[in-house]
């Protein structure tokens, strides 16, 4: 378990807080009103060393673990999803290309990400394979040095402004994930269309749309592991399962602050809400969650960043936990400002709309369930 008086990571929370109070927070509902990713975040974000937080000191990044990239996005989702996710996408990506990457590839993508110049998306989730990634329908087929790709992708988080895509695609007709890998392609590659822009309930900054290969032709050096090896790469979907519930803490943490300080202060019946016994155990129970997400998201981090074996297991049972109790948290404190926090005039509307999604997005709660009991029958063997 990190420890949380750690100085170094006392130091990045009050600075990520300061951005969250100074830049994020005042201008959050025009990016969700306007449905615009807020790109000129991006600079302030680099400034202090965020986008580039998990890539190598070499490369121009920080060179730090994912414990810290949480520690950061928990309180920049508090002000501003979209842009706590700016993080997380640089953080997956760096994680895949730092792990699979070749020299060269290392070495133009990732100054870019940490300079918060690019990001990239995740290209995977298809029209028929959604939580089962080994379906994918996408194909790549050899031609001469290149690969040509065909196929789509949907709901693509950034596609609408990613510079680069991490995109999954299917080599020859072996089942499940023994066909399955991954090229890394760039915006502007002939053959890669940016589809409809979608337009979801929350995550309105989020720049999501579809992404069409179309005889996209790529070069056999743009793959980043050989077919067969798919569950290598998902190894980068194990700091996006606990960063992602992450941004569930920093939301549900948020709403209750919200809660607790407007129960101080709304007076009904001759006295503040608060003094009111079915307030307190909203409250109560609220401030039981948040916390219990807290050591559930921070240990699993911890363990990823050490490279634990219980990492995957523990991050999966964060997410899970996470995701459905960040939205009933968010739901009380709009229940105790009543109408008000029904009103686009306070962001918990907003808040509740984001925080929605992390119960699909990244591995839905009834994928990460499935990979929970696997891990228990794993544990306890017959």
């Amino acid at each position: 378990m990190p420890d949380f008086d750690d100085p170094d990571l006392a130091l990045l929370r009050d600075s990520a807080r300061r951005l969250t109070d100074d830049v994020l927070r005042p201008s959050a509902a025009r990016w969700d009103r306007d449905c615009e990713p807020p790109l000129e975040n991006l600079p302030h974000l680099a400034r202090a060393g965020l986008t580039g937080i998990t890539v190598a000191e070499e490369y121009g990044g920080s060179g730090a673990d994912v414990v810290y990239a949480l520690t950061a996005i928990e309180e920049l989702a508090k002000g501003c999803t979209a842009t706590a996710a700016f993080v997380l996408t640089n953080c997956v990506s760096a994680e895949v290309l730092q792990a699979f990457g070749s020299a060269e590839q290392k070495r133009k993508y990732l100054p870019p990400l940490a300079a918060g110049e690019w990001v990239g998306a995740w290209a995977m989730t298809e029209p028929e394979a959604g939580s089962a990634a080994t379906e994918l329908r996408t194909r790549a087929v050899a031609d001469g040095g290149d690969y040509v790709l065909n196929g789509s992708k949907v709901f693509i988080t950034r596609a609408a402004i990613a510079a680069f895509f991490v995109a999954f695609a299917r080599i020859g007709d072996e089942p499940g994930a023994k066909g399955v890998t991954a090229f890394v392609v760039d915006r502007g590659t002939p053959g890669l269309r940016i589809g409809a822009h979608d337009r979801h309930m929350g995550l309105r900054g989020g720049a999501s749309a579809e992404v069409v290969f179309e005889d996209c032709r790529v070069p056999a050096d743009s793959m980043l592991v050989a077919p067969g090896q798919f569950g290598q790469l998902m190894r980068g979907l194990n700091q996006a399962r606990v960063l992602n519930p992450g941004m569930c803490l920093g939301i549900a943490g948020e709403a209750l602050g919200l809660a607790t300080r407007y129960a101080q202060t709304r007076r009904q019946f001759g006295r503040e809400i608060g003094r009111f016994q079915g307030i307190q155990w909203m409250l109560a129970d609220m401030a039981c969650k948040v916390e219990a997400m807290r050591l559930l998201v921070y240990r699993a981090a911890g363990q990823i960043a050490a490279g634990h074996p219980d990492g995957p297991h523990n991050a999966a049972i964060a997410k899970a936990f996470a995701g459905e109790n960040a939205f009933e948290v968010v739901d009380r404190a709009m229940q105790i400002h009543g109408g008000y926090g029904y009103s686009s005039e306070l962001p918990l509307e907003r808040m509740l709309r984001d925080v929605r999604a992390f119960k699909i997005g990244g591995g839905s709660t009834e994928i990460m369930r499935n990979r929970i009991a696997k891990g228990l029958f794993d544990r306890f063997p017959v």
